[in-house]
């Protein structure tokens, strides 16, 4: 070291660099705005916002609150000291820091909404930061961020709302799927399942399950019968959609409502529960002929070798004989062009059973009517469909067009079509008039980015505290005439003659 430099050091009127960033306590959040997300009304959504120390002195935050409590509780996780030695955790203390490599802090926040809508709030953290501008009556730094975050109710789907597990013997494992499909922005949190009816029936898919936003879980439904007997449950679920009434009609062994070929076991087109007579022999159903002679009831009608009715006479009254294509003339309610209804009889003998009723997949998509689907003559609408921009319910969610620029993708009111567009819709914090967040983004569709109410530049961003500057290590740090008595100048300049007429001699 000089002698230039002792003497400044001995008379105080020259600070080292490092003696001065060792009382600077520096505190500071990444970012201005924490935005919380989406999350479901009546759920918990946790924020994690960290501190950064970048002074060399370690900063010790005392107090931590939010603006709003009811929706935003500050976690007790980020007392980690002890300030007044009480036993009692209290305070955290981070390391001192630089900018280029910070210490880091904790606090976590938890967002819970109680309603749709948005919410704001403002975090106030108070510590021993020394640089801070605004600071307490006690002298305590303070920093402030905002915090936001938007309550949305989920919204679920479970299709197929109709399980026929067909005609099957007792003493199996049968299974089928069913998907529950997340039609909102939020999670979908399923909690349980709920049936009531028969015990053979039950869920093999364990609970809970959480499905994101535009997406889908599948469910496996299992049926073990005791016997041959009808057998029927009804699935409910439990979710945290408030609006979700729906539920699932599960039935086996059960020809009257069934639909499955297992009970057309001949392939003639007859049900056994619709008039079949015999199911294991296909010359044998309601709407064969009488054949004379060979000693079985070819028509069902418990006769056998009865004389042939004549083709030609309308034997039940409906205005059809067998020569008109009265594929039963011994029911009134059957007969061509008759009203198919669903009750495993093909009412107007074209040759298909209960076709153009709920039960039926009429489009050939997959799903019935009783099984979701919403528009049965349309084979691209469907639950779980694309949706597409046609001004049509694609996938059977009740919303038209979503993902497209005509559909408020974001939630927030706006759409890309409205007159007063919305220029981002895919943030549901940017709309027109849309209040201005200090994050960056143009929230109000503007063109101007963190303004003001006032418009000035930056103004959305006026709140936040600012630093003095730090003195990095590499800048020389000595005082300035006004910065030290003149009685100590003059004993340096004194000294300093004093040693170059010794160093002269």
């Amino acid at each position: 070291m000089s002698r230039f430099a002792a003497m400044c050091l001995f008379f105080g009127a020259c600070t080292s660099d490092y003696e001065t960033q060792t009382h600077k306590r520096v505190l500071s959040t990444s970012q201005a705005t924490f935005d919380a997300g989406l999350a479901a009304v009546n759920d918990r959504e946790t924020l994690r916002i960290f501190l950064n120390s970048t002074g060399q002195g370690a900063v010790t935050v005392y107090d931590v609150e939010v603006d709003d409590p009811d929706h935003w509780i500050v976690s007790t996780s980020w007392m980690t000291g002890d300030s007044n030695e009480d036993g009692v955790a209290d305070s955290q203390e981070i390391d001192g820091g630089t900018n280029t490599s910070p210490s880091y802090g904790l606090i976590e926040v938890v967002f819970a909404p109680d309603s749709e809508g948005q919410f704001r709030t403002v975090l106030t953290i108070e510590s021993d930061d020394t640089e801070a501008t605004e600071r307490t009556e006690d002298d305590m730094g303070i920093w402030k961020v905002v915090l936001r975050g938007i309550g949305q109710y989920p919204c679920a789907r479970i299709y197929p709302e109709f399980h026929d597990f067909g005609y099957r013997p007792p003493g199996g494992y049968y299974s089928t799927e069913a998907i529950i499909e997340n039609c909102g922005n939020v999670t979908l949190t399923v909690q349980d399942f709920d049936l009531t009816g028969s015990s053979h029936f039950y869920v093999a898919t364990l609970t809970p399950i959480y499905v994101l936003a535009a997406d889908s879980e599948a469910i496996e439904i299992a049926w073990s019968p005791a016997d041959y007997e009808s057998d029927e449950a009804e699935l409910e679920i439990d979710l945290n959609d408030p609006y979700f009434d729906s539920s699932v009609e599960l039935v086996g062994n059960r020809c009257e409502v069934s639909v499955d070929d297992t009970w057309d076991a001949d392939d003639d087109g007859w049900f056994s529960c619709a008039g079949d007579c015999d199911d294991n022999d296909s010359s044998k159903n309601p709407s064969a002929l009488e054949k004379d002679g060979n000693d079985k009831d070819d028509d069902c009608d418990d006769l056998i070798d009865e004389a042939p009715n004549d083709e030609a006479v309308d034997n039940d009254g409906d205005g059809y004989s067998e020569d008109d294509g009265d594929c039963d003339d011994a029911d009134s309610d059957i007969y061509p062009d008759a009203e198919e209804t669903p009750n495993q009889i093909d009412d107007n003998c074209n040759g298909e059973i209960d076709e153009d009723s709920n039960w039926s997949d009429d489009d050939g998509d997959g799903l019935s009517e009783r099984e979701g689907d919403c528009d049965d003559s349309n084979a691209l609408v469907y639950p779980g469909a694309e949706e597409d921009y046609n001004d049509i319910d694609d996938d059977c969610d009740n919303q038209l067009d979503e993902n497209s620029y005509a559909y408020d993708d974001d939630g927030d009111g706006f759409t890309e079509l409205d007159e007063d567009d919305d220029c981002d819709d895919n943030d549901p914090w940017t709309y027109p008039d849309a209040d201005e967040d200090c994050d960056g983004r143009d929230n109000d569709c503007d063109d101007i980015i963190d303004e003001g109410e006032d418009g000035e530049a930056e103004g959305a961003c006026a709140y936040l505290v600012e630093h003095q500057p730090i003195v990095t290590e590499s800048e020389a740090t000595c005082a300035t005439a006004n910065a030290a008595p003149p009685w100590r100048w003059i004993w340096v300049a004194a000294l300093v003659g004093l040693l170059r007429r010794r160093q002269s001699q």
